[in-house]
């Protein structure tokens, strides 16, 4: 009798640590929907019918590791805190939700070479009214429409506020992220830095004693571009406070 419970038992686990890998992979189906199709057995299925693994099965990986050698599991791994859920939210040692990314994913949607990228880039105009920036980002998943209704929004705001959005750095910029092997997501201009002369970036303060967290970005920006399923970098305990991106999985 004991043994036959003990047996169900771990067949209920199996069952639901399987459920859960499936809830989590789904949301990537949910977030780009005109790319990927289904899950089936540990592996996302595009459109195309090209299939990419799920979850490596690595166990008890370094947070290190995970940025340098992820799965698309464990793009997951941290949760994103929406401004909407909770605006004062200061994340803790290595809670950075979005900065581990499985590269292949990203090439396989957006480009896997900078000619394949630049293909897909669109220009528009970023804060028309009062900016007038040219930017170039990609056109898959309509970040272009996205972002131009984000520049919309952002226009209707204070001028004290929005005055934080009118000296974007730039989106598209196939690059590897500063001290890495690691290529940015500005490579795939699915990104936009705001501000650098007001933002904060963790590799400047590096040197410092005051590595501590810090953002002067009005949070009524970064609410505008969650709504359209850009995360902010303010929300990394390694925080980038100019920085967004679309990843709309993480916003679920």
């Amino acid at each position: 009798m004991l043994k036959k419970f003990t047996i169900n038992k771990i067949l209920f686990l199996i069952i639901l640590s399987s459920n859960l890998l499936a809830n989590d992979a789904n949301k990537f189906v949910q977030a780009y929907p005109n790319f990927i199709k289904e899950v089936s057995n540990n592996y996302l299925i595009w459109n195309d019918n090209d299939k990419m693994i799920f979850d490596d099965k690595i166990e008890n990986k370094t947070f290190q590791k995970k940025l340098n050698n992820p799965s698309l599991k464990n793009q997951l791994d941290i949760p994103y805190i929406k401004i909407s859920e909770n605006k004062d939210y200061i994340p803790s040692k290595n809670e950075d939700a979005g900065r581990i990314r499985y590269e292949p994913f990203f090439k396989k949607m957006y480009g896997s070479n900078q000619k394949e990228v630049k293909q897909n880039l669109v220009k528009i105009i970023w804060l028309p009214k009062s900016s007038k920036k040219v930017l170039w980002v990609s056109k898959i998943n309509n970040i272009d429409k996205k972002l131009e209704s984000i520049s919309n929004e952002i226009e209707q705001l204070p001028n004290n506020i929005k005055s934080f959005a009118q000296h974007p750095s730039g989106a598209f910029n196939w690059r590897k992220i500063s001290e890495t092997n690691r290529l940015s997501v500005h490579s795939f201009g699915i990104a936009i830095d705001l501000n650098v002369k007001d933002s904060h970036y963790w590799l400047w303060d590096k040197s410092k004693k005051d590595f501590t967290y810090k953002n002067r970005i009005p949070l009524e920006i970064v609410e505008i571009f969650e709504k359209y399923g850009f995360i902010w970098g303010g929300r990394w305990y390694h925080y980038d406070t100019m920085h967004f991106e679309y990843r709309p999985e993480l916003l679920n």
